[in-house]
């Protein structure tokens, strides 16, 4: 497993296994399968995807003919891959476990409050995907009493006083004997990772990609309140004054992109709308074929060049999740390397970043402002001095909050339940041990 050190003196760098790009055998340990296939690919994979892991069935267990003579079950052959997009293949063997698949019943514990109103969308899901229980906490599922082995899918909804509470979740976790598939309905999992849950067998999988345009917008909104100096437009008209100056293109500035993920490809793809340069991080910084006929990025830098990046770059676009091996990824000495009027935007995780760092840098002025819809500490304390500077456009976590949310990430959950029960796969599978 090569680690890669920090970007910078003093940084922890990140580190990442090629756990997720394995999978769980029936029996819960990892297929050497999948290392080879990456090995055959020459390196690590490119850009994060939605993952397929095709998981074992709960109740028929079709085989199929191997190439070395043996009966092997046909929910237990593991397959990493991009989701298709054409028919699957059509061989008896296939179609067996399809029907398999397709005549059994999915016993699935919604966890969220009753009165949800995105609980609408689920009217979506297959007829054998039978809802057995909704609630957010353990009295409000009192009834499930002598029915938790049934529960084969949870799904966890709703926001804010919606959602559960970790405790609660790790209670529900531990009466779920038989649980093969959880699906939380947002794109970060950092808030809900615990380690029974880590380290077990069951499929984790998130809302990617309902969130990632609507922060793409948030940041390219960032950009041009600085380059067009919106706050100046603003106080001109509020005193009445008639204030003709200089303004500034996006085109042509670069764009710096830290998370190369859903989220930060996303960034990038409106930075290219508007004709900027745009370059970003990630561990594989070898561009997929796709990336490369989109033009996603010019470069892509690896994370102990962090400090390259944000020195070359007017706008840098924080895009990172939440894991051990990112916090305060942006260190002080990253911050320190940018341009005196570049501008830092953080549409990923507060806690990626050194906050007090990036403030000693706002109050002096060593670089133009910031962007921020996240912070270390949420809510922000009232004494944070990012509330009182004049060069910090602020949003308190709800860059992404659109009027149906919510709605569109229950509509993936709906798509991922329809593969899973007509072909035991699922996409957006999260790397639990990574965390993302």
């Amino acid at each position: 497993m090569k680690t890669l050190t920090g970007p910078c003196k003093g940084t922890t760098g990140v580190r990442r296994s090629l756990d997720h790009q394995t999978a769980f055998r029936s029996g819960g340990s990892f297929s050497r399968r999948g290392d080879e296939a990456i090995s055959r690919a020459g390196g690590a994979r490119g850009p994060k995807r939605p993952r397929c892991v095709m998981l074992r069935c709960a109740a028929l267990q079709p085989r199929f003919l191997s190439s070395n003579g043996a009966w092997v079950p046909a929910f237990a052959k593991v397959h990493i891959r991009r989701p298709r997009t054409t028919s699957i293949d059509a061989s008896p063997q296939h179609q067996l476990a399809m029907c398999a698949a397709a005549a059994r019943t999915v016993n699935l514990l919604v966890v969220t409050s009753k009165d949800a109103p995105e609980l609408e969308v689920l009217k979506g899901l297959p007829d054998n995907v039978h809802i057995m229980a909704t609630g957010r906490t353990m009295e409000e599922l009192a009834h499930m009493e002598g029915q938790w082995d049934s529960v084969e899918a949870m799904l966890l909804c709703g926001l804010l006083k919606n959602f559960t509470t970790k405790d609660t979740l790790k209670e529900l976790f531990s009466k779920v004997k038989n649980l093969k598939w959880m699906h939380v309905a947002t794109a970060g999992v950092d808030h809900l990772l615990f380690p029974e849950l880590v380290e077990s067998d069951v499929a984790l999988t998130n809302a990617q990609g309902a969130y990632s345009h609507s922060l793409a917008e948030y940041a390219i909104t960032a950009c041009n309140w600085f380059a067009k100096d919106l706050p100046r437009m603003r106080a001109a008209q509020k005193a009445k004054k008639w204030d003709v100056f200089d303004v500034e293109e996006l085109r042509g500035s670069t764009m710096g992109v830290v998370g190369l993920g859903d989220i930060g490809s996303a960034c990038a793809r409106l930075g290219r709308a508007f004709k900027m340069n745009v370059v970003g991080l990630r561990r594989n910084v070898q561009m997929s074929e796709e990336e490369q006929r989109e033009g996603l990025v010019d470069k892509i830098y690896p994370p102990e060049e962090l400090c390259s990046l944000m020195s070359t770059s007017d706008y840098v676009v924080a895009a990172l999740p939440m894991t051990p091996h990112t916090n305060k990824f942006i260190n002080r000495e990253a911050i320190q390397a940018m341009k005196p009027n570049g501008v830092f935007i953080n549409v990923g995780r507060g806690k990626t970043v050194d906050e007090q760092a990036l403030i000693e840098a706002l109050q002096q002025n060593a670089i133009r402002g910031a962007g921020l819809d996240v912070f270390e500490t949420e809510p922000l304390p009232e004494d944070s001095p990012l509330y009182t500077l004049d060069n910090v456009l602020m949003s308190a976590h709800c860059a992404d909050r659109t009027a149906m949310f919510q709605h569109d990430s229950l509509g993936i959950f709906v798509d991922i339940a329809k593969q899973y029960v007509s072909t035991g796969e699922l996409r957006n599978v999260v790397d639990k041990r990574s965390g993302y």
